[in-house]
This record gives C-alpha cells, sequence and structure tokens, in this order.
C-alpha cells in the first residue's frame, strides 16, 4: 500500500535529438564506443553522465585527479 504524500517517480521519457559533430569529434565519438564494446548512443550517455558528476563535485568544492600507473604521479583535471 502506498503512503500519503509518498513521491511518485515519474515514467522517464526519452528525448529524440539529432547533432552533428565535426569529424574529429565524431572519430572520438566512435572510438569511445569501439574501445568500451558500446553504441555510439550508449557512449554519449555515458559520456554525459560523467561530465554531469564531475561538474557536480566541482561544484560542491571537490577537484578531479588522476594517478598515473606509476602511482607517484598525480595530475588535476580542468574542465573547460
Amino acid at each position: 500500500m502506498k503512503k500519503r504524500n509518498q513521491a511518485v517517480n515519474p515514467p522517464t521519457i526519452n528525448k529524440r535529438m539529432s547533432v552533428s559533430l565535426p569529424g574529429e569529434v565524431a572519430e572520438m565519438l566512435e572510438y569511445l564506443a569501439t574501445s568500451q564494446g558500446i553504441t555510439q548512443n550508449e557512449a554519449v550517455r555515458k559520456a554525459i553522465a560523467t561530465e554531469n558528476y564531475f561538474r557536480k563535485e566541482i561544484i560542491e568544492g571537490g577537484t578531479i585527479l588522476i594517478m598515473n600507473a606509476d602511482k607517484k604521479s598525480v595530475k588535476e583535471v580542468v574542465l573547460r
């Protein structure tokens, strides 16, 4: 039984979009999809989710860092 005033999640509505990408960016998208074994649509979704996560962390005062494989060097990721 649903409690009174309980929030109900609205149904997910897909929105069809069309984008034009410069050749270099289209190649990056193709690489991202192929290297992960996913569709280009899924690669776009993942890229947007990643950007969204990074932006929220930065807005909350976080810093995005990458540690090199040698575990001795760390670089800060600066988003444009």
